[in-house]
């Protein structure tokens, strides 16, 4: 079934604790409240003031927090000739970006490709969901090019 816009974004199991309140309605504590932050679910409790109607007064307990995984990630790729197959690159690539929690206020991922210049590939945040973020590595062309400008890259990274 449909949950309640309370309880979206998490896994919830109310009942354990119901307690009345002077004005009608009720605080409802939840101590299995689950959080998903990437590939994990943190259980922290969570209690809610609801009016008499169901709607959610205010969270008494706000034990909701943002997720610890956030971070930015910028990869640098050799883009030049010494790099071959680009198909491995590509497939690196895809493992690589497939084991993060793509998505906004989680993990960002920029690109940069190099040889004989560097080339913002994408920036953070361009790509926001992970779908995206896969579509574009399995499409991303080598730039080719006799040289290999490494300490330049890292320095724009």
């Amino acid at each position: 079934g449909a949950s309640a816009p309370w309880l979206r974004g998490g896994a919830g199991h109310l009942g354990m604790t119901l307690v009345g309140s002077k004005d009608g309605g009720f605080v409802a504590c939840a101590p299995l409240w689950s959080q998903e932050c990437g590939t994990s679910v943190f259980s922290s409790g969570r209690c809610l003031r609801l009016d008499e109607e169901l709607r959610l007064v205010g969270t008494v307990a706000p034990t909701a927090q943002r997720c610890s995984t956030y971070m930015d990630i910028v990869l640098v790729l050799d883009g030049s000739n010494s790099i071959y197959p680009w198909e491995e690159v590509q497939e690196f690539l895809g493992n690589i970006l497939g084991r993060f929690f793509i998505g906004p206020g989680q993990t960002q991922v920029g690109v940069l490709q190099y040889g004989e210049e560097v080339v913002e590939e994408w920036a953070l945040g361009q790509h926001p969901t992970a779908q995206s973020l896969l579509e574009a590595a399995r499409n991303l062309t080598r730039q080719e090019g006799r040289e290999t400008r490494t300490a330049m890259a890292i320095r724009q990274a």
